[in-house]
């Protein structure tokens, strides 16, 4: 999208210019045709009067040769006379004539002078430096001789003298003219007034271009990210005015877990893998095609539609497959990603861009919630599931715009003591209405968006602040992906230091059956809580894989066994051994024991004949809004 004005204003100039320079050209030609015009006006006087002169010698004196020619006009009388005749037929313009003839050695010599100055002898020797003088011998016909000099006409116009077929000698004319001078003096002012104003054109042309080149520069600089080199979202202000949605298909990229590998190997790895990717993308996609990077490791893609339905979706995969395919080498590591693509269509249904940006996201949202590496399309089959995620996104957003998301704490009991040990911190979202929403209501539905980090960030901070308010030691539930976020792990690394003894009191419940796919960055995170004087729980452990050599490596704390295998353990004799076997194994493994789901009085009793370390559940205390107190539980 050039820049309009600026570019009209090039095109007038340089119009204006080439016409300037026709017409400055066609001056100095006009100039030119006056100067031949005149100088063949001229030749063509003098011409006529020098025939006749030598029609005139030639006949009075029966002239048939050089020798006849030398001996008539040695008589000074007739040569006298001849002067006389010639200085008479001559304008002012001409102040040289004589006749001129060649010896035996090829040496010129005055014959005749007829000129008003510097006249010369009979016979006396003319110097030739020009080749004229001896063509008009060969040729026998008039010569013309131009002199340098670019103000006035000066030349020399030779005419033989022809007998018997022969040259015996010839006429030499100077013609001297000022009235070029005088023409142009007439022209120059306005061959002047044509060169200033072409100067002015071209300064203008030049700074023109100084500012398009400026434009250009500045345009590239704003419009561009500066790390991928692909368009950034500044570019999108632009891609309003002029693009046509009929025209493309939208779709929105996402890497897969990049921040672990941010996390993992260092933003320097995360900034080779956003360039090498990108790089991938551009060459999927064709020139007609538009890729913006869109914040962080996102980008959307324009994708222009040739008249075939299924080319968008081709190229969505073709995408995904080269990103799959290749491994990325950074400082001796291989590096796997994936994308996750969000894919519209038909963005002209919407009713702009921005609408239509904002479904293909949703769509990415769900490929990341299905499993990542794959594309969800939006149509009309998927507009349902697709309003619940703008739906839930938007009720959590406005929940903590609106300070509306809360905590509340169920406690845990310690049966040996009879008190309890801790509080387990549940989230809830209160209405506009006052009505409290569970988390399973909106949880499942925001996991792996940044809306979720968001709402990971709100709890945190509402449950360090209750520790510091309390004394009371508090579990937060936190997902492996929130402890790979790093503004999450930032946060709680920066509270934590600047208060060791809330560190002391926080115990960080990680879901077992959460996707832990990098079990040494898991080890790591860990270790990096364990590092800070916090806890570590693995919750839910039992309802995933179960990797028991993971949770000896990583030396949690404590061991939360999952309340689908706790709730039925009265009636279920398979539930009731694998818990027992989760039991023995926790206490060989030097970590304390959770049961949550205690639900009743025959649950209770038996985690008690197991020898369960602690307990919680709505037997217990349902989770409330305030801290209970020991003698508030089993009411």
């Amino acid at each position: 999208m050039v820049k309009k004005k600026e570019s009209i204003v090039f095109l007038f100039l340089l119009a204006l210019s080439i016409i300037l320079v026709l017409v400055y050209n066609n001056i100095k030609k006009t100039n030119k045709e006056i100067y031949e015009r005149i100088e063949k006006h001229e030749i063509a006087q003098i011409s006529t009067i020098i025939h006749n002169i030598e029609q005139y010698i030639r006949d009075s004196y029966d002239i048939q040769d050089s020798k006849k020619l030398f001996t008539v006009l040695s008589d000074e009388v007739i040569r006298n006379h001849h002067e006389k005749y010639i200085m008479l037929m001559m304008s002012s313009n001409i102040k040289y004539t004589y006749i001129l003839y060649k010896d035996e050695k090829d040496k010129f010599r005055f014959l005749l002078d007829a000129s008003k100055a510097d006249k010369a002898n009979f016979n006396q020797k003319f110097d030739v430096q020009n080749q004229e003088y001896f063509d008009i011998y060969k040729t026998k016909t008039p010569q013309i001789i131009k002199q340098k000099d670019i103000e006035n006409l000066y030349l020399t116009y030779l005419f033989p003298i022809i007998s018997n077929n022969e040259v015996i000698a010839l006429f030499s004319v100077d013609i001297t003219t000022d009235i070029q001078n005088s023409i142009l003096n007439s022209i120059k002012p306005l061959e002047n007034f044509f060169i200033l104003l072409i100067v002015i054109v071209v300064l203008f042309m030049i700074i023109t271009i100084l500012q398009l080149f400026h434009y250009f520069v500045t345009r590239k600089r704003v419009f561009t990210d500066p790390l991928t080199k692909t368009f950034n979202r500044n570019y999108l202000e632009e891609l309003l005015l002029v693009v046509n949605l009929k025209d493309y298909s939208i779709a929105m990229l996402d890497l897969d877990k990049f921040k672990q590998i941010n996390d993992t190997y260092g933003h320097q790895a995360g900034d080779y893998i956003l360039v090498q990717a990108s790089r991938i993308f551009k060459d999927s996609i064709r020139a007609s095609d538009i890729l913006v990077r869109y914040g962080g490791e996102e980008f959307l893609l324009l994708i222009h539609n040739k008249n075939r339905d299924a080319s968008a979706l081709e190229l969505c995969e073709r995408i995904k497959k080269n990103i799959y395919n290749n491994t990325f080498l950074f400082d001796n590591h291989e590096i796997k990603v994936s994308v996750s693509i969000g894919l519209h269509k038909h963005p002209s249904l919407e009713k702009n861009l921005q609408e239509a940006i904002k479904l293909a996201d949703q769509m990415l949202y769900i490929a990341k919630k299905n499993g990542r590496n794959r594309i969800e399309i939006y149509d009309e089959k998927a507009k349902n599931c697709d309003s619940t995620l703008s739906k839930d996104l938007l009720f959590v957003k406005e929940a903590l715009d609106e300070n509306r998301v809360l905590c509340y704490y169920q406690p845990i009991y310690d049966h040996k003591v009879d008190e309890i040990l801790k509080y387990e911190a549940l989230v809830r979202i209160v209405t506009q209405e006052g009505k409290i929403i569970p988390p399973f209501e909106f949880l499942p539905q925001i996991k792996g968006t940044n809306m979720h980090y968001k709402l990971t960030q709100r709890i945190l901070h509402i449950v360090f602040e209750k520790i510091k308010e309390s004394k009371k030691e508090i579990s937060i539930n936190i997902n492996f992906s929130d402890l790979t976020n790093q503004d999450i792990e930032e946060s709680i690394i920066k509270y934590l230091k600047s208060h060791p003894e809330c560190a002391q009191k926080v115990t960080f419940e990680i879901l077992e059956s959460d996707e832990i796919d990098d079990v040494e960055l898991f080890k790591e995170k860990t270790a990096m809580l364990h590092s800070l004087g916090a806890k570590v729980s693995i919750d839910d452990f039992g309802s995933g894989y179960s990797n028991f050599k993971t949770v000896i490596d990583i030396e949690a704390n404590y061991l939360k066994i999952d309340g689908s295998l706790i709730k039925n353990i009265d009636k279920n004799d398979k539930d009731y051994k694998v818990v027992k076997s989760i039991i023995h194994f926790a206490k060989n493994s030097d970590m304390q024991t959770v049961a949550e789901f205690v639900h009743s009085k025959e649950v209770y009793d038996k985690l008690i004949a197991l020898d369960i370390n602690f307990m919680q559940g709505y037997y217990i205390s349902p989770p409330q809004a305030m801290l209970v107190k020991s003698d508030e539980i089993f009411r």
